[in-house]
Formats: C-alpha cells, structure tokens, sequence
C-alpha cells in the first residue's frame, strides 16, 4: 500500500472517530434533559407509566388514553428500566441509545466480515453515526425507532454469517422482535425471507420465514384476545388507514432526503452493487441477491413511511443504515480497483466528499440551560392552574405539574384516520363532551387551529400564551403557548357542534 493510500485510509478512519465520537459527545449532552426533545416522546414516558401501573396499552380509545399505533416491546422495555430509574424521560432514551450503540456495532461487525478489513467497517459505522440530523437527531429519542433498526441489522449480520438452520432460526427470532418493536420490519423480513427461500437449500431455506412468522402470527393472536380486539386495530388497522397522503414526498423522498447529501453514498451504493452482479454473473450470486434485495427493502421501507401521513424524518433510518453499508462495503471495492491502478488517491475522493458533506453542528440539538428554564416556567404555569388541565399535544408535562395527562392529539388523529365508523362516531363526540360540560378547567393548544377550535371557543375565553417559550427542540415547531380557560356557561346548554373529521381538514 503506498503513501497515498494509507494516508487517504488513515483521513477516513479519522472522520469515522470524529462522527462516532461527535454523536457520544451530543446523546449525552441532553439524555438529562428533564423536558420534551420532540412532541411525541411525553407519550413514551406515559405508555411506560401506565404500563407499570398494571393497565393495558390496548383499549378502547377516550379521552382519557389513545396509544400508539405500534408494537409494544420499546414500551415494556422503557418501563421496565424506569422501573430502576424512575419515570421519566431517562428511561426510554437510555433503551434508544443503548439500541442506537448496538446497532453502529451492528454496521461495523456486518462489513468487516464481508470484506475482512476492520477499517472499513469503523467507516460503515462512522458514516451511519453521521446520519443523525439527516433522521432528525433520533438516535436518543425516547422513541421505537432505534430499536426496531438494532432488530434488524442483528438479523441480517446472523443471516450473513452462514447457511445453518440454528443460525436462520435465531435471525428469524430477531426479525419477530424487529416487528413487535415497530412493524415497519416486515419488508426487511420479506426480503431476508426470499433471500432464504431461493438461494439456501434444504430446511433452511424455511426456517427465518417461519420462526419470525410464528412470533408475529403468535404475538397478534394472543395479544387481541387478552385486550378484546384492540392490539389488531392499533398495530395493523389504525397504520392501513394512514393511507399514502404526502406527495410531495413521492420523489422529494428521492429528491430531498437522499438526493442533496447523500449522492456520494448513492453511487457508492452503486458502485459496489455493480460489483456484485459482476461476481453474481460468475457464479458467485448470494452476495448480490442477499444485499440488492436488501437495498430495495430498506430502502422502500423508508419511502413508504416517510410518504405516509405524518412520517417524520426518524422514518429515514432504514435508509441510512443500508446506505452506511453499501459504503463501507464499497470502500472495499475501491481498495480492489486502487491494487490495480496508480495513483489511487482518487478513488478515495468520493467517499472522502460524503463525509465532508455530513459534517454537522452539535449545538444545534443540545438543549440549553435556556430550554429548560422555560420547560420549568411551563410547567409551574400548569401547576398554578386549578383542576384538570387538557395538554392536547404533550405528553408527561402535565405529570410533571401534578395534573392528570389525558389521551395525545397525535395520536387522536391516527385513531380518526382509521375510517371505522364504530370508533368515529363515538370518539368525537366524547372529545366534544368533554369540552363542553367543563371536565376541563383550563386546555393549553400548539396551534389556533387545533381540530376541536369550534368547541374550545364556544365553552373557553382565550387567555393570552403562557409564560416563557417552551417548545420541543425536535420535530415539528409547535409550542404549548396559547391558554384557553373554562367560561363556566350553565349547566344544560347546548353542547357545541361536532368538528369535521376529514384527514384533509386535520393538521398533525
């Protein structure tokens, strides 16, 4: 290896350090925080709450809960380390970066056993360290995310390592955890199954397919007959009716979040998935059919979810995390062509150039001592005022105050998009009771047009906003400021007229 190579190598491995350590240096920086990092994350904290307290995730929805539409395995995870840490947002943001650790380990381990070179892949893991803004800093969120991707890369590395029927069942076992943990795990599972299916032979060809199946089958059936149904509606019905709602994000997918950033990453993705073929066309076909199917799954999975309504850029992780080994895997491919061409430093300018582009300012996600003065005048607002106050779009805050949390409008919306009438046509109108006959001595809104306005100006007068400016540093910019306190209209008046339920008319 001559002078211009190793120095190119010794640059990327130094980049690589520099992401992983950037990511450490700004996890632990907020993983204290005492406040909201993103607007859903209070909701974790009182899943995890409401677990330890002996009651089911899964039940009609009310206004007193709606959870959320996934799989429940993050949430008993983040209860049961509350369990030693206490309740709050420490709990589930240690399980998240526990997972995102895991799953950077994951990277490297699955390159460096493809291509036998250790370098490559620190690079791997470097590169999908240097994602974290470009999936909206998630890596520590109190949120599933992280640890449906732990599942997931877990598989793939056992399903890599050989063609044993102990080893596809364990891989098969992992992707069944990946879908109780988030059930975006079923196309990477449709893909690890086919895989499977065509280039193993014998028992092992069925193993992964049905072991994981098992467990998602098992799970499902178990679970809607211990919570009379519920757990079928929120984990398979209430995400069906999402329904594919954001077409700015058919090719802005492609065009924004892959496109500006990432190009490098893509062409190397390319590159070593053109090598591959080649080999494949030599009678060397698993690594292309393994990693191409692979590429087209994880890939779609992030498209699909980002495309659906109310997907975020946390959506994107699948994405990077193929990304980040289609790079260190076609770093190696490089270092191929560089023993037979000279000079080499060239070839090193791509994957050079990525992670120059991915280069990014910590401060902008560690919260300030600022964020949380104003998360404490928030919450001694709340606690000033009398009875039971309505948070629609916070979660946990309201605990934090000594007040009752009530059902998340997040998730309100995601209920209504199911389309079930049976769920519709009584859960509106119980919001709207709830609003009118003064359940409610005080309800604090993000935005002026939250869905039941109607209702809240007819049996509210508005307040003025509250002290400070508390708002989640994460997700979208919406702040608990503008108060709405109770008129005390009498007794027996008429009750305001229902909202429209139209997911058109419904902001997130």
């Amino acid at each position: 290896m001559n002078r211009l190579r190793r120095t190119a190598r010794v640059l990327l491995g130094a980049a690589a350090v520099y992401f992983l350590v950037l990511l450490v240096y700004t996890t632990l920086s907020r993983i204290g925080f005492p406040y909201e990092l993103e607007w859903l994350e209070g909701c974790t904290v009182d899943s995890a709450r409401r677990v330890l307290e002996g009651k089911s995730l899964f039940v009609a929805p009310s206004v007193d809960w709606i959870p959320y539409p996934y799989t429940p395995l993050y949430t008993y995870t983040a209860a049961a380390v509350a369990r030693l840490v206490g309740i709050g947002f420490l709990a589930p943001r240690l399980v998240s970066l526990l997972c995102s650790a895991g799953a950077l380990l994951l990277t490297g381990l699955l390159v460096r056993r493809e291509t036998g070179h250790g370098l490559d892949g620190l690079v791997a893991a470097g590169f999908l360290a240097a994602t974290y803004p470009l999936c909206g800093a998630w890596f520590d969120i109190g949120r599933v995310d992280n640890m449906f991707l732990l599942f997931v890369l877990g598989a793939v590395l056992i399903a890599r390592s050989g063609p044993s029927v102990r080893r596809h069942a364990l891989a098969g076992l992992l992707m069944g955890l990946a879908y109780l943990s988030k059930q975006t795990a079923l196309l990477p599972l449709a893909a690890l199954s086919l895989h499977d299916l065509f280039a193993l032979r014998g028992r092992a060809r069925f193993v992964l397919p049905a072991v994981s199946g098992a467990i998602i089958v098992g799970t499902t059936v178990l679970f809607d007959a211990l919570t009379n149904g519920w757990y079928f509606f929120y984990t398979v019905r209430v995400p069906n009716g999402h329904g594919l709602g954001v077409e700015s994000m058919l090719l802005g997918f492609w065009r924004d979040d892959l496109g500006w950033t990432l190009v490098p990453a893509l062409l190397m993705g390319a590159l070593y998935l053109g090598a591959a073929f080649r080999h494949a066309l030599a009678d060397r076909p698993g690594a292309f059919i393994f990693y191409s199917s692979l590429t087209v799954s994880m890939l779609g999975a992030a498209w699909i979810s980002r495309i659906h309504g109310g997907g975020w850029l946390n959506v994107l992780q699948p994405a990077h995390a193929i990304l980040a080994i289609l790079f260190g895997l076609a770093l190696h491919e490089l270092e191929q062509v560089a023993d037979r061409r000279r000079p080499a430093l060239a070839l090193y300018v791509l994957p050079m150039l990525q992670l120059w582009l991915l280069r990014y300012e910590p401060a902008r996600y560690i919260p300030t001592p600022q964020d949380v003065r104003d998360g404490d005048a928030f919450v001694a607002a709340l606690r000033s005022l009398p009875a039971d106050v309505y948070v629609p779009m916070h979660g946990h805050l309201p605990t934090l105050a000594g007040k009752r949390v009530f059902a998340h409008d997040g998730y309100l919306l995601t209920t209504l998009q199911s389309g079930l009438p049976s769920v519709i046509d009584t859960l509106v109108p119980e919001f709207q009771e709830a609003l009118g006959n003064g359940r409610f001595a005080a309800v604090v809104i993000d935005y002026e047009d939250y869905r039941f306005m109607e209702a809240l100006r007819q049996r509210f007068r508005y307040a003025g906003a509250l002290p400070g400016s508390f708002r989640p540093r994460l997700g979208p910019k919406g702040a608990p400021q503008r108060l709405y306190l109770w008129r005390g209209a009498p007794p027996g008046a008429d009750p305001p007229s229902v909202p429209s339920t139209r997911p058109a008319m419904i902001r997130r």
